[in-house]
């Protein structure tokens, strides 16, 4: 936008002048001077004699005035609307301000055109206008101009729709008066300054406290001062002397706020009177006619009018309105009556071109502020189209100067339309293009289905238009220089410039003439190449910016040309070398492009002096995908040659795998895996693959690295007159060892690489288009993974020092070379990349071999056990070495590990808080072979059931290479399992035991520990079932108490083996022990006998019992005890209770019983029981069928029947009810032996 009047350009914002601050900076305020004469001559000034406001307050409002300034807001509605305040520019003065006067001047010496009247009266008066309109004889545009840049400069800069006067209000009592009179003195001046211009220019006054004032003398002094200046309430302001930053800008902000729509209403009446001339349709008649010119035709003003409501719809932030003004300022401008009026080449032809462009340029601006991208592309492309048709029916064609650099000028104008207006679909990062910015705004979703936009008419970024204007340029240059005829008629006469007819003499305000830019004898010239460059310059940087590198580097490609043809050498090359070096190009295959870049850097390097640079492009160029420059000399060894012979030494490092080398040097192993101190075979293969016909590469040496334990592997040159075998383009390069050589050349190369690096010869001359192979073994000493680090090919003659490297090597796919009918023939080493770069390089396989001897299925908790490891010795020597043992279990102190030679202690094992004993390393000694050593460790404390793993690890050393470690393993698992588990049942039992009476007196012999309370029997019954893998042996089973809660004493026997027949039990051992099978129950039955320790305690007693269990293994005489936690028994020793027995009547009739009912009553309470038994149908009983019981405290007593079943060899029901009459409870029938039990339903039933 350079090229056009910055006002004609700018988005016009409603000017506010800020006047009666003090600045630090000069620059801050607008000077007078600034402005054309025509706006200041005759102008109105608004003068104030009052000091300006200063110190931090005015410090304070500058920089809110600063940030609340639009001028550099975005061209954009959502820029505008993302504001926190109303847009505005914003200008600052001091104390006097000239507003533009309305009218100009008369004509000094102004002729009288018409007779005076009869009666000798004077002609009418002259109508006068704005001193720039087309009707005022000293205006630029007099008489038949349409539009000028200083209407816009009037409104933009000098005219403002808001005044804003700062003055100070002192805080001196003896003053007071005096300073507001002054005050009131100056706000009249102003308003009468105002008035007088007749703008409708809108005054705001803030009075600024200078010192603190009482608040009531404050606002008597405000008020009178209001009510004398005329203002309201919006118009006449207060800000307080200690006003924060933040709180001034609040203040600054909410006051333009408010005001704004009284710019806004400004701005409208302007509109309305322009729109009242407008409709008028008439041409006005001008201050004087013009004697021989025509006035501006109705069509023009239609043009200007329209145009003028444009920018005041623009000042008002209506860009719909200004867009359809600017259309039809356009469409009239374009009409007969107007442009095509104008004669070919005249100043009025220059300046409708001019305004076609500016209303152009403004129209689509007012499309993108919408975001009506697609229309904004196609206005511009139209606008081209009309220009262009323009010049080919009125101007010089569209193929010559003048139309070259207008579009260099129309293209760069939108750029920096683009660039201001940040249009935020443009300025979006796209998530899915790599967090780019997009190349072009994409508007598809807004079109109707099936609707396409052409690429031409969508929105591209800036460097897309920057680009074309630098193509532009360069064809206008190019046109400038073949106009010969006219730079031959210029250097003879000055007067040639006015006569060509074939320049285009209105172009000058586009660009220079074509006379400027040709190199003439002893005169300057303008150099375009540095406009191309800045241009190529900033189009490359948003090319970039979205990522569209290839184009960037295209561009670049460019600027290194300018920088060519302007000789400058240096700048060339950098660029020039940047694009050598990158890696896309060669990626892309754009072979010609990159032999390109090498010719001209080679034409640069014959005006610099960069030995290293030429060689490194001369060996890139020396591949036979490049050409060779016919008449030049690219030869790589002249090169060589010449840089070993210089006076400088010169060093040259190229990176194989990003460029093009003439050589290729590649890797192979034979094998993917290998052992220590085995050797396997390798390849090193180098292709020359330079241009034929092409002298041979001779090297002096290749180095060979590796990552891993493997020494550096150095293939040195060796003069050989034997010739390759094959005679054929690939072959076979034998290598052999010299000891003599090897030494001498190591020595004199790289003293620290003597003991790190193995060192061969071989013929390294390799013709063009040939391929070496150099094939030999190496012998791995140390396990681990190998892969090849790197190749380096060393060309070291004279100066000069040439290094070759490749390093990557991951994404290759290895060929091995293997020898058929006498040629080498490739073959692929599997499909995958790196297949056969990498060797893992394994441990020497130990012969030593580790058994476990005694190793069980299962283990069970708290057994001890002994495992026992045989290690044999399988190796064809001694070995000496040691044995290490570690136990991994998932819970720490899970289980006791040690020697079995050695007791357990802290010093002999090392737990780790993961759950890992490791205990100390045992030495084996000297081991024949095939001898065996037995070691044996030790288990115990298994309290839990988990798994553990324990590994034997024997690390030793052969005796003949005793630096050599190797390692045997063998780890196993170590279950471990509850080897039992129970269930438990309680049933009350009589006591055949009598009670004491209650009141008897206790034994004195007897003390505090000794029970002599009542006594409660139960059988218990343990249902013990196995879940070992085995059959165990139970050598005995115990019930003991673990606590008694209650004051009680508690005692037990030893568990008896329940057999399966009813009542037959085992005395002796026999009942006792007793073999367990897997998944096999087995009953034992206890007797538990609990006794309270005070006779009158009646609280319950709770047991916490313990089932021991002693057992072995059936092949061990080993006994091992599991203790289980039995549920705890609670016993009610003061309830009353019932119990039942049965007896036989006698042995010979054994079909009646008696049954036993036992009432107890333990309890301090005098009780009566009523017993009533129900009659049944399966028999006959004798005795009271209901009878009451009274017993006295700590008591019992029993009840006889006799029953006669009518059933044998079943349970039958036997039904008693009994009641405590005094609490109103029934009691429970409780079974006092094996011949009673309870069902389910509570239900007694008795064995008959």
């Amino acid at each position: 936008m350079d090229c056009y009047p910055d006002t004609f350009v700018t988005h016009n914002l409603p000017l506010v002048v800020v006047s009666g601050l003090e600045a630090s900076d000069e620059h801050t305020l607008d000077p007078s001077g600034n402005a054309h004469n025509f706006l200041l001559q005759g102008g109105f000034r608004v003068r104030t004699d009052a000091a300006p406001v200063s110190g931090e307050i005015s410090k304070h409002l500058l920089q809110a005035f600063r940030d609340l300034d639009g001028s550099s807001v975005p061209w954009h509605a959502q820029a505008v609307a993302s504001r926190s305040s109303k847009p505005c520019k914003i200008s600052y003065t001091g104390r006097v301000y000239t507003l533009p006067p309305r009218k100009a001047p008369p004509p000094p010496h102004s002729p009288r055109f018409s007779p005076a009247a009869v009666n000798g009266s004077p002609p009418p008066p002259l109508t006068l206008h704005s001193p720039i309109s087309p009707l005022t004889p000293s205006s630029p545009l007099y008489p038949d101009g349409i539009i000028s840049p200083l209407w816009l400069m009037k409104h933009q800069t000098r005219l403002p729709c808001l005044f804003i006067t700062f003055l100070a209000l002192t805080a001196d009592p003896k003053t007071s008066s005096l300073q507001d009179n002054r005050l009131k003195s100056e706000i009249g001046n102003i308003r009468t300054a105002l008035n007088v211009a007749n703008y409708k220019t809108k005054l705001l006054v803030v009075l600024v406290g200078c010192d603190s004032v009482a608040s009531t003398e404050l606002d008597d002094r405000f008020s009178n001062l209001k009510r004398s200046s005329g203002l309201d309430s919006k118009s006449f302001l207060f800000l307080p002397h200690d006003a924060s930053a933040t709180e001034v800008l609040n203040f600054v902000c909410s006051t333009l706020s408010s005001l704004h729509p009284t710019c806004l209403e400004y701005y409208r009446d302007l509109s309305k009177h322009v729109r009242r001339k407008r409709n008028r349709n008439v041409v006005p008649q001008p201050t004087v006619m013009p004697l021989n010119s025509p006035i501006l035709h109705l069509a023009g003003w239609t043009v200007r009018y329209e145009f003028k409501l444009g920018v005041l719809a623009e000042f008002r932030q209506e860009m719909d309105a200004a867009c359809r003004n600017y259309e039809a300022a356009y469409e009239a401008l374009f009409s007969s009556e107007v442009i095509d009026e104008a004669s070919k080449g005249s100043l009025r032809f220059t300046e409708a071109r001019l305004l076609a462009d500016v209303i152009a340029f403004r129209t689509i601006r007012c499309l993108l502020w919408n975001d009506q991208i697609s229309i904004a592309v196609r206005s511009w492309s139209a606008h081209r189209e009309r220009v262009k048709d323009l010049l080919q029916r009125r101007g010089n064609g569209t193929e010559g100067y003048t139309w070259q650099a207008w579009q260099s000028t129309w293209t760069k104008a939108m750029a920096d339309l683009i660039s201001k207006c940040r249009v935020p679909i443009l300025h979006s990062i796209n998530r899915a293009d790599g967090n780019h910015l997009p190349v072009f705004a994409r508007i598809e979703n807004s079109l109707a289905p099936g609707e396409r936009v052409p690429p031409w008419e969508q929105l591209h970024h800036q460097g897309y238009w920057l680009h074309l204007s630098s193509i532009a340029t360069a064809a206008r240059r190019s046109y400038a220089l073949q106009s010969s005829e006219e730079i031959e008629t210029h250097s003879t006469s000055q007067e040639g410039l006015g006569s060509s007819s074939k320049l285009d003499v209105q172009t000058a305000r586009l660009a220079l003439s074509p006379y400027s830019e040709v190199q003439l004898p002893g005169m300057a010239s303008h150099i375009y190449g540095h406009e191309i460059v800045a241009t190529l310059n900033s189009a490359i940087e948003h090319f970039t910016e979205r990522g569209q590198l290839r184009k960037s580097d295209l561009l670049k490609f460019e600027q290194a040309i300018e920088y060519v043809e302007m000789r400058s050498w240096e700048k060339a090359i950098q660029i020039l070398q940047s694009l050598w070096e990158t890696q896309s190009w060669r990626e892309a295959g754009w072979w010609q492009l990159l032999q390109r870049i090498a010719w001209i850097i080679l034409d640069c390097l014959a005006n610099l002096r960069n030995l290293e640079l030429e060689i490194r492009v001369l060996w890139e160029s020396a591949n036979c995908l490049f050409e060779s420059r016919p008449g030049l000399g690219d030869d790589l060894i002249l090169a060589l040659n010449n840089a070993s012979t210089g006076s400088v030494p010169t060093s040259v490092s190229i990176d194989v795998d990003g460029s093009l080398s003439p050589l290729i040097p590649s890797f192979a192993f034979s094998t993917n895996n290998g052992f220590v101190g085995e050797p396997f075979e390798c390849q090193v293969t180098i292709q020359n693959r330079s241009r034929q016909p092409s002298p041979p590469l001779h090297l002096d040496r290749v180095e060979v690295a590796f990552e891993g334990n493997l020494r550096t592997i150095h293939l040195v040159s060796h003069d050989s007159k034997d010739a390759p075998a094959s005679g054929s383009s690939v072959d076979f390069i034998p290598t052999f060892l010299h000891e003599a050589a090897s030494a001498t050349m190591v020595g004199s190369e790289s003293t620290p690489t003597t003991n790190h690096s193995e060192t061969r010869f071989a013929n390294l001359s390799i013709p063009s288009g040939a391929t070496y192979i150099f094939q030999f073994p190496i012998i791995p000493r140390e396990a681990g993974a190998i892969a090849v680090a790197s190749i380096t090919l060393l060309i070291h003659q004279g100066n000069l020092k040439l290094t070759a490297r490749s390093c990557e090597f991951e994404h290759s796919t290895v060929r091995w070379w293997e020898t058929r009918n006498r040629t080498p023939v490739p073959r692929l080493l599997g499909c995958e990349p790196n297949t056969n770069n990498t060797v893992m390089v394994l441990p020497k396989l130990p012969k030593l071999q580790i058994h476990a001897l005694n190793l069980r299925k299962a283990y069970y908790t708290n057994e001890r056990f002994v495992i026992d490891f045989e290690i044999v010795n399988e190796e064809v020597e001694a070995v000496t070495g040691g044995v290490q043992v570690q136990m991994i279990s998932p819970v720490s102190n899970a289980a006791q590990l040690g020697w079995a030679h050695t007791e357990l202690t802290h010093s002999q094992k090392e737990m780790s808080a993961s759950g890992t004993v490791v205990l100390e390393s045992q030495s084996l000694g000297v081991m024949e072979a095939a001898a065996r050593k037995t070691v044996s460790i030790r288990l115990r404390d298994t309290s839990m059931a988990i798994d553990h793993e324990i590994e034997l690890i024997v690390r030793y050393q052969l005796a003949s290479e005793p630096e050599i470690s190797l390692t045997k393993t063998l780890a196993i698992d170590i279950p471990i399992i509850r080897p039992f588990e129970a269930n438990y049942e309680f049933q009350p039992r009589l006591s055949d035991e009598p009670w004491p009476p209650f009141f008897s007196r206790p034994p004195l012999e007897a003390d505090a520990s000794t029970p002599l309370g009542l006594k409660h029997r139960y059988a218990v019954t343990a249902s013990l079932y196995s879940f070992a893998s085995e059959s165990l042996v139970i050598e005995g089973i115990l019930l003991t108490a673990k606590d008694i809660v209650g004051g009680a004493v508690c005692a037990s026997e030893t568990g008896v083996v329940k057999k399966g027949t009813e009542g037959a039990q085992q005395g002796g051992v026999d009942a006792i022990r007793t073999i367990i099978d897997p998944e096999q129950t087995e009953r034992f039955d206890f007797e538990l006998l609990i006794q309270k320790l005070v006779l009158g305690d009646r609280h319950t007693v709770g047991v916490d019992l313990l089932l021991e269990i002693g057992w072995r293994r059936q092949d061990s005489e080993e006994v091992h005890a599991t203790v289980l936690e039995v549920p705890r028994l609670v016993a009610a020793m003061a309830e009353p209770r019932v119990i039942l027995r049965t007896f036989p009547v006698s042995l010979e009739s054994e079909s009646a019983h008696r049954l036993e009912f036992m009432v107890e009553n333990p309890s301090m309470h005098f009780l009566t029981f009523n017993l009533a038994m129900e009659a049944s149908e399966e028999f006959a009983f004798s005795g009271p069928k209901t009878t009451a019981l009274s017993l006295v405290p700590m008591s019992r007593s029993v009840v006889v029947y006799k029953i006669l079943p009518s059933k044998a060899g079943e349970w039958i029901a036997v039904n008693m009810n009994v009641v405590d009459a005094y609490f109103g409870q029934t009691l429970n029938v409780l079974p006092g032996d094996d011949g009673v039990r309870v069902n389910k339903k509570g239900g007694v039933l008795i064995k008959v």
